[in-house]
C-alpha cells in the first residue's frame, strides 16, 4: 500500500485541528474533574447524562492526536538527520516566541470554548429538551469551565509553540546550508589536463611494412 504524503500547506491546519480536538477532550474531562473531583460520581457522569457517546469519541480523538504527534516527531527527526548530513546545527531563534504563543493561545481558547458550548448544549438538549446557551461557560452549572479551558489551551499552546519553533529553526538552518553549498564557486584545477596516450607502434612494425626493405630503398642499394 502506497502512503500518500500530506501536502506541506495542509500540515499546519491538520496539526492544529488535531491538537484542538485533543485539547477539547482534555478540557471537557478536566472541567468535570475540577467540579466533582475524582471518584465514582465522575465516572458515572461521564458515562451517563448525555455522555454515552463520549467513550467512543474520546478513543477516536486520542487516536487522531497520537497519529499526528507521531507524524510531527518523525518529521522533526528527518530534519535533524538532514541537518547532521549537511554538517550544521540548528540555529537558535533570537526573536521572542511570545507573540506566536499568544496568537496560538487565543485561537485554541476560542476553538475549545466554542466546541465545549456546542457539545454541552447538545447534551443538555438531549437530556432536558432545552439548550443551555452561553450558560455552558458562564452559568452556575459550569463555574470552572472558563478557567480550565484557559489552562488547558495555554499548556497546549506552549507545547505547539516550542515544537513549531524548533522545526522552524531546523528549516532555516538547512536552507542556509543549502544556499551556501549552491552558491559556492567551483574549485579551480591548476594542473594540466590529463591526456590519453597509447603505446606508439614503430613504422616497421605496422601492418603496411613488409618483411623486405621498401622497393625504392632496395633499388638504391
Amino acid at each position: 500500500m502506497r502512503i500518500v504524503p500530506v501536502p506541506s500547506h495542509l500540515r499546519g491546519p491538520i496539526a492544529f485541528w488535531a491538537l484542538a480536538g485533543v485539547a477539547l477532550l482534555v478540557s471537557h474531562d478536566a472541567v468535570f474533574l475540577a467540579q466533582m473531583g475524582p471518584g465514582e460520581a465522575l465516572v458515572r457522569t461521564l458515562r451517563t447524562a448525555g455522555h454515552a457517546y463520549w467513550g467512543v469519541a474520546s478513543v477516536a480523538v486520542a487516536i487522531i492526536g497520537t497519529v499526528t504527534a507521531i507524524a510531527v516527531a518523525l518529521r522533526h527527526l528527518r530534519l535533524r538527520r538532514l541537518a547532521r548530513t549537511l554538517g550544521v546545527e540548528p540555529a537558535r531563534a533570537h526573536r521572542s516566541h511570545l507573540g506566536r504563543l499568544l496568537v496560538t493561545w487565543a485561537r485554541l481558547f476560542a476553538v475549545i470554548a466554542i466546541g465545549f458550548v456546542i457539545q454541552e448544549n447538545i447534551e443538555h438538549l438531549a437530556m432536558h429538551a432545552h439548550p443551555l446557551g452561553l450558560g455552558a461557560l458562564l452559568g452556575p452549572e459550569y463555574p470552572l469551565a472558563l478557567p480550565m479551558i484557559g489552562l488547558i489551551s495555554f499548556v497546549s499552546s506552549v507545547i505547539v509553540t516550542f515544537v513549531t519553533g524548533a522545526e522552524r529553526a531546523l528549516l532555516e538552518t538547512i536552507a542556509a546550508a543549502l544556499r551556501q553549498v549552491i552558491g559556492r564557486p567551483p574549485r579551480r584545477i591548476d594542473r594540466a589536463p590529463l591526456r590519453l596516450a597509447g603505446p606508439r607502434i614503430p613504422v616497421l612494425a605496422r601492418a603496411a611494412a613488409g618483411r623486405a626493405p621498401p622497393w625504392m630503398l632496395a633499388s638504391a642499394i
